[in-house]
């Protein structure tokens, strides 16, 4: 599977206006009293293209630390018409052993929100009042198998430790990081008819987008029928490449997940027991995908702690 391709298709399909409205109107509070046709509109509402345009995607404002976002435009908020939301969408075609995916994403949304001041689109000096809402969401298509169907949200609370006086909610609620990681969705789990006659689920819409083994017809009749989602012409050239793709994406999952990765390690540890062979394993679990912290791999093949050191150095992650 290319992963360079499925990145760049994946964002593509993300850039559709109707597709946004759709992702939006379940992952926001603000827009879920909203239709597709009401919420279209209030994305980038200074560009009447069907397609969002990025802001600039590249912020350089602190020295050394550069980030490119995958996908950054202004929602005009529905609640309150004279303001707007910055909308941040990051798709990751694979989830990095490295870190975990929490930190990476509220990073971003400080960064989001710091880079407003003194910034046309939001403060200037003093006026922290006049911070946009930055709104974060994170779209994992390859993970750890544990992970299927997992949606996550991180949000400031106030908490009252003392007293009587709170603030509303609106005050503090500047940021809200979600990551959603959408399990693969076979035609045999069911039918059209199912799909159809079910409630709308963010989840079931990513994987028939990304993850389905589904032919393009039967994908773009649930589009439409379900989730109100029509694409013009060209959009449905892209979700036909898309679909395409996804069902390679499919049996590679199929093919190379979490259970794979684990009777492949147990085999192999077993078998010849060797320090080489170990870390070959490890290395094997950690860019299959299959799982996403080192400590798992450790976990699964049953690594000594003595030896853990020692491997950690070996893959330069100490």
């Amino acid at each position: 599977m290319e992963k360079h391709y499925f990145d760049t298709q994946s964002k593509i399909i993300l850039s559709f206006k109707s597709v946004q409205a759709a992702l939006l109107q379940q992952c926001l509070d603000e827009c879920k009293h909203l239709s597709l046709h009401e919420i279209v509109p209030l994305i980038q509402p200074s560009s009447s293209h069907s397609k969002i345009i990025t802001l600039n995607p590249e912020d350089l404002r602190m020295p050394g630390a550069r980030i490119i976002y995958d996908l950054l435009y202004v929602l005009q908020h529905p609640l309150h018409p004279d303001r707007s939301i910055l909308i941040h969408i990051e798709a990751q075609g694979e989830e990095s052993y490295k870190y975990h995916l929490p930190r990476r994403g509220l990073y971003y949304g400080s960064r989001l929100i710091a880079g407003q001041q003194n910034h046309s689109l939001g403060f200037q000096d003093d006026s922290y009042d006049d911070i946009l809402d930055v709104r974060s969401l994170w779209i994992c298509l390859r993970h750890v198998g544990k992970k299927d169907n997992c949606w996550l949200e991180y949000t400031t609370e106030e908490k009252l430790r003392k007293g009587h006086f709170r603030f509303d909610p609106e005050v503090y609620g500047i940021s809200k990081i979600q990551i959603l990681y959408p399990g693969i969705q076979s035609k045999k789990d069911k039918s059209i008819e199912e799909i159809l006659e079910g409630p709308k689920d963010i989840m079931e819409l990513l994987s028939l987008l990304f993850l389905s083994d589904r032919e393009f017809e039967q994908i773009l009749l649930i589009l439409e029928n379900k989730y109100d989602i029509l694409l013009a012409k060209e959009e449905r050239k892209e979700v036909e490449e898309m679909c395409t793709f996804g069902q390679d994406a499919f049996l590679a999952w199929k093919d190379y997940g979490l259970e794979k990765g684990r009777e492949e390690g147990r085999k192999e540890g077993r078998k010849q027991g060797a320090y080489e062979t170990l870390v070959q394993n490890i290395t094997f679990l950690l860019e299959s995908g299959t799982i996403s912290d080192i400590q798992q791999a450790f976990s699964i093949l049953h690594v000594k702690k003595e030896l853990q050191p020692k491997i950690l150095k070996r893959l330069n992650l100490n």
